[in-house]
């Protein structure tokens, strides 16, 4: 890796281009912020960041890939002057928010900061020797979209991916569990409950019973097994016996393997409280599971040797801190991907809580952006000067 790639003659080059487009990018993350959109439902926010990214000259589609909210901006030179062909690097935009807290998980910021990275290397694509794409990667919070992109071939012409998480903390390369999602639904049979309850079969009951019997299931699960869930339907009136409630299960691990464990045991735990209380029970995988979060050696050194070169003070994480999950992990499986995470120094407000949402787009978070975004710059020249950045093997 040449050194002079991070000299402070490309720092300040890097951080003009970056702030040329700063307006840009924070409007983008306040509006991405004030209309929220579910999983598979961002239609405005796909919207905006296309129109973003065409109105400077990238080559972009929308929809793409049979997603109806997914998006590509594409710019650089397939080949350089020597028919070599150039590295192809991936920036993942999410902008998919949660129910009721928004964009609590800062996802108007990892658009935003995929975005800047793209516009400012559409100007130095020829410089560099990269091509470069803006991928709009729909569902990330539940559903799975980058699976689905990788089932039809949205990476299969990448060399890396790369894309930036808020968070309380600064890690570049952090470690995600593999999820599963379940959709739980036990059935019995309705009945008085006043006059006549011994001609029901208590549907919550069993659903209790089996949300008891995984809280019991948890002092002998392995390190990082996971289990959390919520009723989300538990009857239509007190005085009618239920015969139908349903619950909604995150099961994460550390491992596939450990995963599929993990489904085993909760599996015998909903199964068993079914019969004994003389119910049945539905289980049914909502969406894509997500594999375990695989960061690449070569683009977790390059990214920390750039943000040293931007001065950048590092917060902190937990040692040996390991939660959360994302369907970026399935996509760093297959090919080189980096998904660091940058702190809008917010703790103890983290992820997931509405109160996140403002300290993404206060001071902290919007320096966190244009930090990013130079970072992934920063990256991608020294990829484009030295592409075995990119050889290091993805094994563990």
């Amino acid at each position: 890796m040449s050194d002079d790639v991070l000299s402070p003659v490309w720092v300040s080059r890097v951080r003009a281009a970056v702030d040329r487009h700063r307006g840009e990018l924070v409007d983008l993350a306040r509006r991405l912020a004030a209309e929220p959109e579910l999983a598979y439902e961002e239609f405005a926010s796909s919207r905006r960041c296309a129109e973003v990214a065409a109105r400077h000259g990238l080559e972009v589609t929308h929809p793409a890939y049979g997603l109806a909210t997914a998006f590509t901006a594409t710019a650089g030179p397939r080949t350089g002057p020597d028919g070599r062909r150039l590295p192809h690097l991936v920036f993942c935009a999410e902008y998919d928010a949660l129910p009721e807290v928004g964009q609590a998980c800062g996802h108007h910021l990892i658009a935003a900061t995929a975005l800047g990275a793209g516009l400012v290397l559409a100007e130095l694509a020829d410089d560099l020797g990269v091509r470069v794409t803006v991928l709009g990667t729909p569902a990330e919070e539940t559903g799975g979209g980058k699976i689905d992109l990788l089932a039809a071939g949205a990476f299969d012409d990448a060399d890396a991916a790369l894309m930036v998480h808020p968070s309380p903390y600064d890690d570049y390369g952090p470690q995600a569990l593999a999820i599963v999602e379940w959709q739980v639904s036990v059935h019995g049979r309705t009945a008085h409950a006043s006059s006549e309850p011994h001609l029901g079969r208590n549907a919550l009951d069993g659903l209790v019973a089996g949300y008891v019997a995984i809280g019991l299931l948890r002092q002998h699960l392995r390190n990082h097994q996971q289990v959390h869930g919520i009723i989300t339907h538990g009857g239509a009136a007190p005085n009618i016996v239920p015969d139908h409630t349903e619950a909604m299960y995150y099961l994460r691990a550390a491992s596939v393997d450990d995963l599929d464990d993990l489904m085993q045991r909760v599996r015998a735990a909903l199964e068993g409280a079914a019969t004994a209380t003389g119910t049945t029970v539905t289980i049914t995988q909502h969406g894509h599971a997500y594999e375990p979060l695989r960061p690449h050696p070569g683009l977790v050194t390059a990214f920390t040797a750039a943000c040293q070169a931007l001065g950048r003070r590092a917060v902190e994480p937990e040692p040996q801190r390991i939660s959360g999950s994302t369907d970026f992990g399935n996509v760093s499986q297959r090919l080189p991907g980096l998904h660091a995470e940058m702190s809008v120094h917010s703790w103890p407000i983290s992820n997931h809580q509405a109160e996140f949402v403002a300290h993404c787009l206060a001071e902290p978070g919007i320096q966190m952006l244009l930090d990013a975004v130079a970072a992934l710059v920063l990256t991608a020249v020294q990829i484009g000067r030295d592409p075995a950045v990119l050889a290091h093997s993805t094994e563990t």
